[in-house]
């Protein structure tokens, strides 16, 4: 039997005042709670992100060993084979001209204008909308509350733009073409590129929402930017990302391209003057124009890009057989960007048209005002060229110029005019109906110069025949989408 504790226990453990609850001391109202930032922001991204955001990181190292797999395997074996076949000692005095400066110079200028540009609807840093509403909103550091996603932005930039940059100079040195020390330079060069890019990417999206600091400064000043960072600008930026993102995996670009539009601001006054269906379609495309001029700059810049490099590889023999290809790229985007016309008559495909104009009718008028400023770029930059090389015209370049004209105009036809993609498409039919228009286009052109250059006729009839098969093919597309919308 347990015999109870007698009074002198009972008064000991009463009288113990540190077992008295009443005697612990009140806490102070006026005291400050230090608290690690680190910390709440780490379990906020497990409460909010959980294994997810884990996952996500996984993915993104994953994705860049496939992209170095990628650069080992095809980028660095395409790039020596492609300069092994010219003459090295030619080669190397052209790639050390002015002229050769000059577009790297250019390319340069319009990698900083894109950035900046896609910086206003997407910028690098743009966490998730819970992560947005949920932690921008608490007494954090802003800087410190977006620095991951930042540093996400940075660490891929850095590998993009080194990884290039090893490719084409390892590609290039082992050539012959240059020295193994411009590998190490090139490396750098590219990481100096690829962090610049990333902080003009940033000023950009800082510069989106109206703040008190949006200053040049900013581009080094990057705790300062990031903290210049609305939370309402994240927030349509994350929106922006979604909306993409759908679009993309449904093959609705017409809802990508609404949210990339901008208000119109310059020419509201300016009227359409009656007339012709055609002369009219015309003057809307040039009004069109007007009204967005960074369409029109985009377009001539990327044209003359694509121009130059084309005329210097229909000018000098010892050009890599790698310079139409690449001509061609900045040559399709800048057609694109001056046939915004003929994507909105796709997109308003089957509607009843108000001028009395028939589908191909239209589609041909649309095509009228891209080709024309296109031509005046080839024309004067080829030009220029005959004269710089003293080897005067060639035919077969000016029937070259032609053919690339036709296909280009082609390829937009079907980039236009592709419809939607099959129904539930995979990852890789979807890749291959974006990029059907560009990779038809990137074949046809760069067979044009081979075959024109052969000097047979026979060679000659089947480079007008494949441009003329693949205008036909574009407006085939736009005969059929016409009916399949029709009411």
């Amino acid at each position: 039997m347990t015999t109870p504790p007698g009074p002198d226990a009972t008064s000991d453990a009463t009288s113990d005042p540190a077992s008295d609850p009443a005697s612990d001391p009140a806490p102070d109202p006026d005291a400050t709670f230090e608290v690690d930032d680190h910390e709440w922001l780490g379990q906020a991204d497990w409460i909010i992100g959980g294994e997810a955001a884990a996952k996500a990181r996984a993915q993104g190292r994953y994705a860049a060993y496939v992209l170095a797999l990628l650069a080992l395997v095809y980028g660095f074996p395409f790039v020596q084979a492609t300069f092994r076949t010219s003459d090295s000692a030619t080669l190397r005095d052209q790639l050390s001209s002015f002229a050769a400066y000059g577009v790297g110079v250019a390319a340069v200028v319009a990698v900083f204008v894109a950035v900046g540009w896609a910086g206003r609807f997407r910028g690098p840093v743009v966490p998730p909308m819970p992560w947005i509403d949920l932690v921008l909103a608490a007494p954090i550091d802003r800087a410190l509350a977006v620095r991951r996603w930042w540093r996400y932005a940075v660490a891929g930039a850095l590998f993009v733009a080194g990884l290039g940059g090893l490719t084409l100079s390892g590609g290039l040195a082992y050539a012959g073409v240059v020295g193994p020390l411009v590998i190490p330079i090139a490396v750098v060069g590219g990481l100096v590129l690829g962090l610049a890019v990333v902080r003009v990417w940033l000023w950009a999206q800082v510069r989106s929402w109206p703040g008190p600091d949006r200053g040049p400064s900013l581009l080094w000043r990057v705790d300062d930017a990031l903290r210049e960072l609305h939370a309402e600008s994240l927030r349509q930026h994350s929106a922006n990302t979604s909306t993409l993102a759908g679009s993309a995996m449904t093959g609705n670009l017409r809802t990508a391209r609404l949210t990339f539009a901008r208000p119109v601001r310059r020419s509201r006054s300016a009227r359409l003057r009656p007339g012709r269906p055609v002369p009219v379609l015309v003057r809307r495309d040039v009004l069109g124009l007007r009204r967005q001029p960074s369409s029109l700059v985009t377009g001539l810049g990327l044209g003359l890009l694509g121009s130059v490099v084309l005329a210097w590889a229909l000018s000098q023999p010892a050009a890599p057989g790698i310079a139409v290809p690449l001509a061609l790229v900045p040559l399709y985007l800048g057609y694109g960007a001056l046939a915004e016309g003929l994507r909105l008559q796709a997109d308003n495909v089957g509607t009843p048209s108000l001028i009395g104009s028939g589908p191909l009718e239209e589609a041909g008028a649309h095509l009228v005002v891209p080709t024309l400023l296109t031509t005046a770029l080839l024309g004067g930059a080829y030009a220029v060229a005959a004269v710089i090389s003293t080897r005067g015209v060639d035919v077969g370049a000016l029937a070259s110029i032609g053919c690339v004209l036709g296909a280009l105009a082609g390829g937009h036809l079907l980039a236009a005019f592709r419809g939607s993609p099959t129904i539930h498409p995979g990852p890789q039919v979807l890749i291959a109906w974006y990029l059907m228009p560009a990779v038809v286009v990137l074949v046809v052109g760069s067979l044009l110069p081979l075959l024109l250059r052969a000097g047979a006729p026979s060679a000659a009839g089947v480079a007008v025949w494949l441009v003329v098969g693949l205008i036909a093919w574009g407006l085939h597309r736009v005969r059929r989408l016409t009916h399949l919308h029709r009411w």
